[in-house]
């Protein structure tokens, strides 16, 4: 364990120009030069279309520079550590406890294994610091102030996720979120930012790295991340990576439900997209 004061060496860059700047402990590998630290967060209960819609943002991104951010937490956070492991890249968790405090359970095995593959945990509560409730918004500050965008994967308006989009906000970054179904509880806050324009809307997985602004702040020398294609038999506006109602699918379209639905099975044995409820991935 390691305590790195504001602008110490191997306190993280970005953090250095954050109002939310504060000493940190630190577990791990140290921060590398020129990362872009990308904090993906979200509740605590995902929907099923959560793991799958992370791992292939996250996928996206293993041949550039990132550094995936997120706060230890079960559901979205869990997912998003999980996904930058399983594609090679750095990824830290920000915790609120002091780093020589036991983890629950399933988080401490996760958090065995982010140092295991290179990655690291840090806090800005001193050792023997019990988790306590009141930390997470100093958590929250510190997970946005570090990164250089944050994205809402899924949460509740009230959830604690908004906590950090508005400290994101507040510092005029780059705010991102995944729209979801009305029909879902989990995505009623990223359909509010979006709808309050204060989120810009993650429209495709295979773009997302262009969404982000990586080819031109990390361009990618091996091809470069393919556009978009068009599924066979579908309009043109439902494009790979894209998330879509079926009830948008409808009115877009103007085709009766009965017949996006027969449209959408053959698509789905094709292996072209995936229904789940009311919602479509395409792939």
């Amino acid at each position: 364990m390691e305590k790195i004061d504001v602008g110490g060496s191997g306190y993280p860059r970005i953090l250095t120009k954050s109002k939310y700047a504060l000493p940190l402990c630190l577990k791990g590998q140290a921060f590398g030069d020129n990362e872009f630290c990308l904090a993906m967060v979200g509740t605590r209960s995902p929907s099923g279309l959560a793991s799958s819609t992370v791992k292939s943002l996250i996928r996206t991104l293993k041949n550039y520079n990132v550094r995936i951010v997120s706060g230890l937490a079960q559901g979205i956070d869990s997912l998003c550590h999980a996904a930058a492991i399983e594609n090679n890249l750095p990824t830290t968790a920000v915790i609120a406890q002091g780093l020589d405090m036991p983890l629950q359970g399933s988080q401490q095995i996760l958090a065995e294994k982010i140092l295991e593959c290179g990655g690291n945990i840090i806090t800005p509560f001193p050792p023997g610091s019990q988790a306590y409730q009141g930390y997470f918004v100093k958590r929250n500050t510190i997970i946005s102030g570090m990164s250089s965008a944050t994205i809402i994967v899924e949460s509740r308006v009230k959830g604690g996720a908004m906590h950090t989009a508005n400290f994101c906000l507040k510092e005029n970054k780059p705010l991102f979120a995944l729209p979801g179904s009305p029909m879902n509880p989990t995505s009623e806050g990223c359909n509010w930012l979006i709808y309050q324009k204060q989120a810009q809307i993650i429209w495709s997985i295979n773009s997302f790295p262009e969404i982000l602004g990586l080819n031109s702040l990390f361009p990618l020398s091996e091809p470069q991340v393919p556009k978009p294609d068009l599924p066979d038999k579908f309009p043109s506006w439902a494009v790979k990576g894209t998330i879509l109602e079926i009830s948008d699918i409808c009115e877009q379209s103007g085709k009766p439900v009965s017949e996006i639905l027969a449209m959408l099975t053959e698509m789905e044995i094709d292996g072209k997209c995936k229904v789940n409820g009311q919602s479509v991935i395409f792939f």
